[in-house]
């Protein structure tokens, strides 16, 4: 018998498979999960591990599909299982095999950026801050700062 996690991962898999292209080798799903903020989207990849979006200028025609799965992982972040390790943010990788895999970081809303997943803004060296984040550079120097007074 499953338990709720494993029935959670069931269905996140099950919906991505549903949309994860032909020519796709992976698909990912990254998603922020805040309190008053939540950023997720999916993406794939190539044989030649190029990455394709499925947005199509403003319009993306699997938000349904990750709508569903945002939901899903409201709910498994609810799950008893990880109210003593609680996380913000994960990845979830489906390959073109069925192989499901599952990451989660605990990065605080402070360090968090569009964008950015599975790291905060004080995890970043200076020369990542441009493409594709933009992060202005004093915002960084003060993560940085104040990450080393909390160490």
């Amino acid at each position: 018998m499953l338990t709720e996690d494993q029935i959670i991962y069931q269905k996140i898999g099950e919906l991505l498979w549903s949309i994860m292209p032909f020519e796709a080798i992976k698909i990912v799903f990254s998603a922020q999960l805040y309190k008053n903020k939540t950023q997720a989207g999916s993406r794939w990849f190539d044989k030649n591990n190029i990455k394709y979006s499925f947005y199509q200028g403003w319009d993306n025609p699997v938000q349904h599909i990750d709508n569903e799965i945002i939901d899903l992982l409201l709910n498994l972040q609810k799950l008893p299982l990880f109210h003593k390790d609680p996380w913000t943010q994960c990845q979830v990788t489906l390959d073109e095999k069925g192989g499901f895999k599952i990451k989660f970081a605990y990065i605080p809303e402070e360090d968090s950026w569009n964008g950015l997943y599975m790291r905060g803004i004080s995890n970043l060296t200076e020369s990542e801050l441009d493409d594709p984040y933009y992060i202005p550079k004093e915002i960084w120097q003060e993560r940085v700062r104040l990450k080393k007074q909390t160490s």
